[in-house]
């Protein structure tokens, strides 16, 4: 009796784990739909099926997306991210669906049976000014992630932008004005990217004069003491984030995004064959940054740098090399004593300062050398030079500087972009 009640009971407990299990299962599968389904928070069934198994979602310009019957064409632009096709059991089919902007058409890459859904994000207002200007040599396609002016300044002729104050346009006709500027890009979400056409205070600053390579002083070593000169502790990151700021009109002050500047290393001789992507990959944390003279693993007591995770909050700050590199669709802007080529980056460009009314003065970048413990570069950052090349100096030497910024995507820009008669904030 004992023993039958004993296999009973096993019996029983053997049920039990079984139908936990299952009910355990059906939780997950449950839980997985669910996560899929999140997807297609804003879809529903009858918008798939109004139109042929496609669910049209446009953003009405408030964060919401609703149903649409066709697609919405000019102003808007796909959303890749969100878009994509699922089979029967609401599984998200991998590159599915893709769109054809030009020719108004979904693409589906799949011969599973599915249901897909297109989401479609407006073109912020300032994008689409920018782009209206054909022939201005703002490019079609994103590089180094914006849409850039790229070339001469008889190419890029609508980059101008008069920043006096919200709602004037303050600069006059004269085409060279302490508020002129020129846009650098535009980013997807609509955040301009602005230079200063002339340098700033008609003055030359240093980089960081903390960190002096003649200075005999132990304290002015590049170690694990006394550190390297960083961007965030530059005397250049003080004087762009308060006196420039401070001096700038109320209303552009509000206009200004406050923007997470990378900062990092471009060892010198690497940077030699870099192109503009290679060096928009470095100066954004995407690749790892470089070490002056020897590889990280022959360095023995020098500094330890992991993958560049550096970066610093603030409203103000330079251009980067590969800012540079961009502008003219040039790689020869870097060069060592008895190379040539590199016054392309100049001559077929439009940022130098040569292109914009001073010829004769060095400028500096955002970028940094290459940190070494022994090597005297660990005091320099990278500069352009008069002749159009990009090399490093010491940073405490003083060079020019133009105040770079980030507008905000909310603005509303009137004017042609011309030198006389520039873009300007209406509101």
């Amino acid at each position: 009796m004992k023993n039958k009640l004993n296999t009973k009971n096993r019996i029983y407990i053997i049920l039990i784990i079984v139908i936990l299990t299952i009910v355990s299962s059906i939780f997950l599968i449950n839980n997985k739909l669910s996560d899929n389904k999140a997807q297609l928070d804003e879809v529903k069934l009858k918008d798939i099926k109004d139109n042929n198994m496609f669910a049209i979602m446009v953003n009405d310009g408030s964060g919401k997306y609703t149903s649409n019957d066709q697609f919405p064409g000019d102003g808007y632009k796909f959303n890749s991210e969100k878009s994509g096709c699922m089979d029967n059991n609401n599984e998200l089919i991998p590159d599915s669906l893709s769109f054809d902007e030009k020719e108004q058409k979904a693409i589906v890459n799949t011969g599973q049976t599915s249901y897909c859904y297109l989401y479609f994000d407006e073109v912020p207002q300032t994008l689409q000014t920018l782009q209206s200007k054909a022939g201005s040599g703002l490019s079609t396609d994103l590089v180094g992630g914006m849409y850039r002016y790229i070339g001469t300044n008889d190419v890029v002729t609508n980059n101008y932008i008069c920043l006096s104050g919200v709602g004037s346009n303050g600069c006059g006709t004269s085409g060279t004005h302490d508020s002129m500027y020129r846009i650098i890009g535009i980013t997807e979400e609509g955040n301009i990217k602005v230079i200063k056409q002339t340098k700033y205070n008609n003055t030359n600053y240093a980089w960081n004069t903390k960190f002096d390579e003649n200075n005999s002083n132990t304290t002015y070593k590049c170690d694990l003491t006394s550190g390297c000169p960083e961007w965030p502790n530059s005397e250049i990151y003080t004087t762009l984030n308060t006196n420039f700021y401070n001096s700038l009109n109320d209303g552009i002050r509000r206009k200004i995004q406050e923007w997470n500047w990378w900062y990092g290393d471009i060892e010198y001789n690497y940077a030699k064959n870099l192109t503009g992507d290679d060096l928009y990959k470095i100066e954004t944390g995407q690749k790892e940054s470089q070490y002056y003279g020897k590889l990280p693993s022959e360095k023995g007591n020098a500094i330890t740098t992991k993958e560049w995770d550096e970066q610093k909050t603030g409203n103000i700050g330079l251009m980067y090399l590969h800012d540079y590199y961009y502008q003219s669709n040039e790689n020869g802007c870097h060069s060592s004593k008895g190379e040539s080529g590199y016054n392309k980056c100049r001559d077929n460009g439009w940022m130098h300062l040569a292109q914009n009314g001073n010829s004769s003065d060095y400028e500096w970048t955002m970028s940094r050398v290459g940190r070494d413990s022994i090597s005297s570069a660990c005091f320099r950052a990278w500069g352009v030079y008069p002749d159009g090349r990009v090399n490093y100096d010491g940073s405490y030497g003083k060079y020019a500087v133009r105040p770079v910024f980030y507008l905000t995507s909310d603005i509303e820009l009137e004017g042609e972009g011309t030198t006389k008669n520039p873009f300007y904030i209406s509101k």
